[in-house]
């Protein structure tokens, strides 16, 4: 006959610590996972827009249309960096417009979906920012490439 048959085996006395433990870091990412995902929304923010007012002032002081006209470029290539910035800006200020989602209030799981629901299509207009900020970045460079060569 085992051992294991006679005598349970014994429980590791820091087992208890190590749940409890990771339960409060699950609880903590709960708790703050709205506020984290709204300051990196700030963040894409501050960026987009410190970007787009850059790029708006470098258009507008600079000789772009004569060498445009010039040149025979193409006017799409200045404008798309501009255009990704705005989406970018306008996916991340959507990040912060409230929504009014029916809430029972008795109910645990309500609360849960709802909370979850919420921070998905905050989740989602962040991931958007992100990729048009970083669209915009791509878009810039080949524009600055483009204005180089011209």
């Amino acid at each position: 006959m085992s051992q294991e048959l006679i005598q349970p085996p014994q429980e590791d006395p820091t087992e208890k610590e190590i749940q409890k433990f990771w339960s409060e870091i699950g609880r903590d990412l709960v708790r703050n996972s709205t506020q984290a995902v709204d300051e990196t929304a700030r963040q894409v923010l501050t960026v987009a827009g410190i970007l787009t007012g850059l790029y708006a002032n470098a258009i507008a002081f600079s000789d772009l249309r004569s060498e445009l006209a010039a040149a025979q470029a193409s006017a799409w290539v200045y404008l798309l960096p501009l255009v990704a910035m705005l989406l970018s800006l306008s996916a991340a200020l959507l990040v912060f417009v409230p929504n009014r989602y029916p809430l029972e209030l008795r109910s645990w799981r309500s609360a849960k979906i709802i909370h979850s629901r919420a921070l998905r299509a905050k989740y989602w207009l962040l991931m958007a920012a992100s990729f048009f900020l970083a669209l915009s970045v791509a878009a810039l460079l080949w524009a600055f490439f483009s204005y180089l060569m011209v």
